[in-house]
């Protein structure tokens, strides 16, 4: 199965017994990747307090700063983007049993092209197997945490701050943005900016798990990719 014209390859492969060997190894690193993102992103202030994957508030609402700026209320924006990562962090909280059976089913044919591909292969091809499943899975519980941290309040708050004239909060986003309502659902856009952020989190650790030796803690991962 795991055959190879490279040196390299060559001599990773001859360190494992068989074939069964190297995929719970592949398998691990892919563990060892999740676990420490979701570690990171799942806790207290995990999107809220990170300079790499604070979710941002949508193009469209930041440029209400200004009008809501007018009446001395920009800063239900700060709020506003402080609930939605909160939101974030307990939606994240639904991905460990999604991310361990995707893993788990992983063919050996899966993990041959993987294992000596680029830096986040093997990251990419569990968002690819995975990230649908994560989106349904996480998405009711982003609907209730961007209820129970004030997110909805805070959006809520927002319409009502804003200058009176016009016809409503959803009328401004369109004016000032070019956006209809309907192309903004608060759920939807903290769902999708958490799983990227789930991501882009564990094609870190894997990054690391491959180039740096002190990140391998593990003896199957030492022998995969070096001491």
């Amino acid at each position: 199965m795991f055959k190879s014209s490279s040196t390299a390859d060559a001599v990773v492969a001859s360190a494992f017994s068989d074939a069964d060997e190297l995929a719970s190894a592949l398998r691990e690193a892919l563990a060892v990747a999740a676990e420490r993102a979701l570690t990171e992103l799942g806790q207290q202030g995990g999107f809220a307090n990170s300079e790499l994957y604070q979710i941002p508030l949508p193009s469209a609402i930041e440029k209400l700063r200004q009008p809501l700026a007018v009446v001395n209320q920009d800063y239900r924006l700060d709020a506003f983007q402080a609930t939605m990562n909160q939101a974030a962090e307990a939606g994240v909280a639904a991905a460990p049993g999604i991310v361990k059976d995707t893993i788990n089913n992983l063919t050996l044919e899966d993990l041959n092209t993987l294992w000596q591909g680029e830096e986040d292969a093997i990251t990419r091809f569990l968002e690819k197997q995975s990230r649908d499943s994560l989106s349904e899975r996480m998405l009711p519980l982003i609907s209730q945490a961007t209820d129970s941290t004030g997110a909805t309040r805070s959006y809520k708050e927002m319409q009502s701050a804003l200058p009176s004239t016009g016809s409503g909060f959803f009328s401004k986003i369109q004016s000032f943005t070019g956006i209809a309502a309907s192309d903004f659902d608060l759920d939807q856009y903290v769902n999708n900016q958490a799983l990227d952020g789930l991501f882009a989190a564990m094609a870190a650790e894997e990054k690391a798990i491959r180039e740096d030796p002190l990140a391998r803690s593990t003896d199957l991962l030492k022998k995969l990719f070096g001491q």
